[in-house]
């Protein structure tokens, strides 16, 4: 299980991440966010996470235990594309949100032909963000 949450924590904007270490390790999770270039700062909330966080990033690596201010709209750049009407899981919605660009990556081929679709004939449909896909 792996979620997350933006927020800002004091002027920084952040990304608070949950996940179960029986699935994944701290260790993969930070090898993931530094080759992504998502760890300008690291924010931690253990000693131990602390210590490997300094080991890959310094003094950038930081020890708090403040609570973030919650991004009312978590899926804010998602919203702002042609992508916010294509059926997706919550999953995808999260992974494209984190990078519009690289998008594609993360659909498949029927939500691809969907999206060029949309763009070759832009109309009013309903926004699908946070709707849940309907079983088959």
């Amino acid at each position: 299980m792996l979620t997350t949450t933006a927020g800002w924590m004091g002027e920084v904007e952040v990304v608070e991440v949950e996940f179960d270490p029986l699935a994944v390790s701290y260790e993969a999770l930070l090898e993931r966010a530094i080759a992504g270039d998502c760890a300008i700062n690291i924010f931690t909330r253990s000693d131990e996470h602390q210590v490997l966080a300094a080991q890959s990033i310094g003094e950038r690596a930081i020890r708090s235990e403040d609570a973030i201010r919650v991004v009312e709209d978590q899926k804010y750049y998602l919203g702002r594309t042609p992508l916010k009407y294509l059926p997706m899981t919550e999953t995808q919605a999260t992974r494209i949100n984190a990078n519009v660009k690289d998008a594609q990556r993360w659909l498949s081929p029927r939500q691809v032909r969907q999206l060029q679709d949309l763009k070759r004939n832009p109309r009013h449909l309903p926004v699908l963000i946070d709707v849940p896909l309907a079983p088959r």
